[in-house]
């Protein structure tokens, strides 16, 4: 037996829709962007922390981590998940969140493994109400019903330019 084995950069995880909730948030922390037109210049990011959401399921809860800038205007990644983790319901200008009122928050995460095979969360959909509490399994592979979140009231406001004030 070898004394180490090289093996696949992530957990295995089939690609696929999946239901998650948010579990954690955090930063926002300075990072140095390594490629893209923005290389070598530092940004601010916030790590979004979610946990697959499907009770009897191989993967339920599995973590999978994604990043977002502290940009939080209706163009932005972040309002795109906020905008999934209410419901559909886009944030009004100007609203404010803490980790309180996301955290514990359902969605749809398409998940991919990247060429070094990790899961990332390659886009947020919002969780239609019907699949609250009594859905069907959304990924191939679920074997029981997702377990909801309460139930999400609109949000009437958005969030403001700079950053979320966690």
């Amino acid at each position: 037996m070898p004394l180490f084995e090289v093996k696949a950069g992530g957990p295995e995880i089939d690609d696929g829709v999946y239901p998650v909730i948010l579990s954690d948030i955090t930063g926002p922390k300075t990072v140095t962007v390594q490629r893209g037109p923005k290389a070598g210049q530092e940004i601010d990011l916030f790590d979004w922390i979610f946990a697959i959401d499907a009770p009897g399921n191989v993967y339920d809860g599995l973590e999978i981590s994604t990043s977002t800038s502290t940009a939080s205007g209706p163009r932005s990644k972040m309002f795109g998940y906020l905008t999934a983790l209410f419901g559909g319901v886009a944030p009004a200008i100007g609203a404010g969140f803490e980790k309180v009122d996301l955290c514990g928050r359902q969605a749809l995460a398409t998940v991919r493994k990247d060429e070094g095979g990790w899961p990332r969360i390659e886009n947020l959909g919002a969780m239609p109400a019907v699949m609250l509490r009594t859905a069907a399994p959304v990924a191939a592979t679920a074997a029981a019903p997702v377990a909801a979140a309460p139930a999400t009231e609109p949000v009437a406001a958005t969030v403001g330019a700079s950053q979320l004030p966690f």
